[in-house]
């Protein structure tokens, strides 16, 4: 078990950044307006917080999500659904999921004790209503193929969800489909001359290594979500570094 969390980890050494903003600040997302997507009755909003770091806020009927993100690509996300809270923190180390009273810890150095841990995360949220909710409002984006960073923050958020219930290809689908998008602008990537370049540089290689990271590994084998925790940091970090270099929207 060991050996294969050092495996996973060797194939993904380290989250990109952005060359040369790596110590970018979010003041410009102050004045970024709220996006509605009235379809879902969903209403998504990005901001800039005191302490350096991007903050989503989203709300869709009963449901409401607040996500912090830091330059690093380190986040913490709550989901909430009337009483149902659902709270994922993620940093190098792994990743936390706090549901129905129980707090699990999937890390790189949990050895045997990781795929029970897993199969407890699973358990928790497929109990909570609020993940259930969360789930179909993330699906919905992603049949919408919506672009905008709002938006976009939410379906990373949804796929890492989604591998941590239970869906072995969720990471792999919302890759592929970045890549389709910013595959098709590759040489402007390769000149790299503006954050938004970059950005699209970064995403491209994290869906690189996230690729040969899940191709080792028997889809059914839960160290496996140590590519996808990895990957997640790395669009994360790119999307927070994009907001706070550029006020022009991903396209």
């Amino acid at each position: 078990m060991t050996r294969n969390w050092r495996r996973a980890a060797g194939l993904l050494v380290g989250a990109v950044t952005l060359t040369g903003v790596e110590t970018a600040h979010a003041e410009v997302l102050r004045a970024r307006a709220a996006q509605a997507v009235p379809d879902l009755g969903l209403t998504i909003s990005v901001s800039s917080d005191n302490d350096g770091s991007v903050v989503l806020a989203a709300t869709a009927g009963d449901l409401s999500v607040h996500k912090r993100v830091y330059v690093d690509g380190t986040y913490a996300v709550r989901i909430r659904r009337g009483s149902d809270e659902v709270v994922i923190s993620a940093t190098p180390g792994g990743t936390r999921v706090a549901a129905g009273g129980a707090v699990d810890e999937l890390r790189s150095d949990a050895g045997r004790s990781f795929e029970a841990r897993a199969r407890r995360v699973r358990e928790s949220l497929a109990r909570s209503e609020a993940i259930q909710r969360f789930r179909q409002i993330a699906a919905a984006l992603d049949d919408l193929e919506e672009a905008t960073p709002e938006a976009l923050g939410l379906r990373i958020t949804g796929a890492v969800v989604a591998e941590l219930a239970g869906d072995p290809a969720a990471a792999r689908r919302l890759s592929r489909a970045m890549g389709r998008r910013h595959g098709a602008n590759l040489r402007s990537v390769q000149t790299g001359s503006t954050c938004y370049d970059r950005y699209q540089a970064i995403v491209l290689t994290a869906a690189r290594q996230l690729e040969t990271c899940l191709g080792s590994f028997n889809p059914f084998n839960p160290i496996r979500n140590m590519c996808v925790f990895v990957w997640t940091l790395q669009v994360e970090s790119a999307w927070f570094q994009f907001l706070a270099c550029s006020s022009v929207p991903l396209r």
